[in-house]
C-alpha cells in the first residue's frame, strides 16, 4: 500500500477537481453555516438584522437607512483572521435589478479593523453596471436576477508576499501577486509604499448591504452559502490579471 501514498492524498486534496477547473476547488454546505445563524455575526452598525433562512439569508435596507449585513472576524471557534494566513471568502446571490434604480451599494467589504482602519477590496452592485469587483464586471447588470458565485482569496500579510484574487463564476476577473494586503491594492514596500500598519493587525469581512450614502428606495437581495474559511491548499493561482 505504500506506494498508493501518494495517489491516494493527492485524491484527499483534489475532491472533484479537473483540468477544466479555473477557479478555488473547496466545498460550500448549502445549508447556512453555524456563523451565519449566530445573532451575535449582525454587524453592530447594521440598521436591520437580515433575515436568515434556509438556505437563503435576505438583506434588506429602507429608505434613509445604509448597512444590513453579517460580519466574518474569523473569532467563530475562537480563531482571529491574522497576517500570513490565507482565507477564503464568498457567497452566491441574486437581486431584482428593477429595484436599484440609481443607487450603487457594496455586497462584501475586507477591511482593517486596527489603528487607521480602511476597506482593502469590496464587491459593487448597482443596476447600471451589475456587480462589479475594481471596475471588472463580475455580473452583468441582465444576469443579476440569476443566481451567481462571488469569492475573494487573499493571503494576508504586510509584506510583498500576499496576493489577492476575485472569482466570478469560478472565473478569475482580477488578481495582484507580490503585495501587501494590509491596505488596498496595489501597494508593495519596493515600490515605495512604506505606510506603518499598528500591530496587531485585524481583519473583518462584512456581506450583505452597505450603502456610502443614506439610501433612497428600499434594497433588498438574497444570498446563500455565505462561507469564509483559512484555507492550507490553493488550487489555480492566477497570478497578475
Amino acid at each position: 500500500m505504500t506506494g498508493w501514498a501518494p495517489f491516494l492524498l493527492v485524491a484527499m486534496l483534489l475532491p472533484g477537481c479537473t483540468a477544466s477547473d479555473t477557479g478555488p476547488i473547496y466545498h460550500v454546505d448549502s445549508e447556512p453555516y453555524s456563523w451565519v445563524q449566530a445573532p451575535s455575526s449582525i454587524h453592530p452598525a447594521s440598521d436591520r438584522a437580515p433575515l436568515v433562512g434556509d438556505p437563503i439569508v435576505a438583506f434588506g435596507l429602507e429608505n434613509g437607512e445604509r448597512n444590513s449585513t453579517l460580519v466574518a472576524t474569523g473569532e467563530w471557534g475562537g480563531n482571529e483572521w491574522r497576517t500570513g494566513q490565507t482565507y477564503l471568502f464568498g457567497f452566491d446571490v441574486r437581486v431584482d435589478p428593477g429595484a436599484l434604480r440609481n443607487e450603487t451599494v457594496s455586497l462584501a467589504r475586507l477591511s482593517r479593523t486596527s489603528a487607521s482602519p480602511t476597506d482593502i477590496i469590496s464587491a459593487e452592485l448597482s443596476a447600471a453596471l451589475g456587480v462589479t469587483v475594481m471596475g471588472r464586471t463580475c455580473i452583468a447588470p441582465n444576469e443579476l436576477h440569476d443566481w451567481h458565485r462571488v469569492e475573494f482569496r487573499v493571503r494576508l500579510t504586510d509584506r510583498d508576499t500576499g496576493y489577492l484574487e476575485v472569482f466570478c463564476d469560478r472565473k478569475p476577473i482580477w488578481a495582484r501577486t507580490g503585495m501587501r494586503t494590509t491596505l488596498p491594492p496595489i501597494c508593495r514596500l519596493s515600490e515605495g509604499c512604506d505606510d506603518v500598519v499598528s500591530r496587531p493587525v485585524r481583519f473583518e469581512v462584512q456581506m450583505g448591504l452597505m450603502a456610502d450614502t443614506r439610501v433612497t428606495r428600499p434594497i433588498t437581495v438574497q444570498m446563500r452559502r455565505l462561507h469564509y474559511r483559512r484555507i492550507f491548499y490553493v488550487p489555480n493561482r492566477v497570478g497578475q490579471l
